[in-house]
């Protein structure tokens, strides 16, 4: 390998260990000493790749977005009704975060907290734009229905029912303790996240368009792909 693979290669030893020393210790009591230790390499080769501890946090849920990014564009190309695309793409977040809680559990935190302020400047960038992608596949896709003639409501409604869709997703992904920020099976149970959506979306006279919605939006949800690579290559426990 010439020297920018072996930077990528030892880039994605690390990632892995990162997620194998968030996994043992929690997703923000892990330290960089303890990352070092696990990718078998010195504090100052982490620095040669990341700025800080967050920047590092910042580059798990890159990963993990770009795989979403990734799906979004597979979703637009199946024969989907805009409502099943809608709830697809919805039910999706909840699959991909209920996959690995520690991921999920960084991706709040990034996402949600001014972590991502830590972050090397490039990253900064790409992690916000696509954290903002979601917002504008969803909003593009009420834009088709309302092209379609399938609903009846203005930009200013649409943004709101984008709102409000993520909301109840949120919802459904957090535990009701405080104590925790990773998602729970119990109040994600795909059928009632697709029912809750559908009927979110009813109300702002979007119909569900086809007599099987809830399987064809099943069979969506089967073709997601799995984890990323660091994730998978990373063991559950330290």
């Amino acid at each position: 390998m010439n020297k920018s693979e072996l930077f990528k290669a030892r880039e994605q030893r690390i990632l892995s260990a990162a997620l194998v020393t968030a996994r043992g210790k929690g997703a923000l009591d892990f330290r960089m000493a303890d990352v070092a230790r696990a990718a078998e390499c010195s504090v100052g080769t982490l620095y040669g790749h990341f700025l800080s501890k967050e920047d590092m946090m910042a580059a798990l849920v890159q990963i993990s977005l770009q795989q979403r990014h990734e799906w979004i564009a597979r979703l637009n190309e199946m024969e989907l009704t805009p409502m099943e695309r809608f709830v697809t793409l919805l039910a999706s977040e909840r699959v991909r975060l209920l996959r690995d809680d520690v991921l999920a559990q960084l991706e709040l935190l990034v996402s949600h907290t001014e972590l991502w302020r830590r972050a090397a400047d490039q990253r900064q960038l790409a992690l916000r734009a696509l954290v903002e992608e979601l917002v504008k596949a969803l909003e593009g896709i009420l834009q088709d229905a309302r092209q379609q003639n399938l609903l009846a409501v203005g930009e200013a409604e649409c943004s709101t029912l984008v709102a409000r869709a993520r909301a109840l997703l949120l919802g459904f992904q957090l535990q009701s303790s405080r104590q925790t920020l990773a998602p729970t099976a119990e109040l994600a149970e795909t059928d009632g996240l697709l029912d809750a959506l559908a009927n979110l979306l009813a109300g702002a006279g979007l119909a569900e368009g086809h007599t099987e919605w809830r399987t064809r939006c099943r069979e969506a949800l089967r073709q997601y792909p799995a984890l990323p690579e660091v994730a998978i290559q990373a063991p559950n426990a330290a």
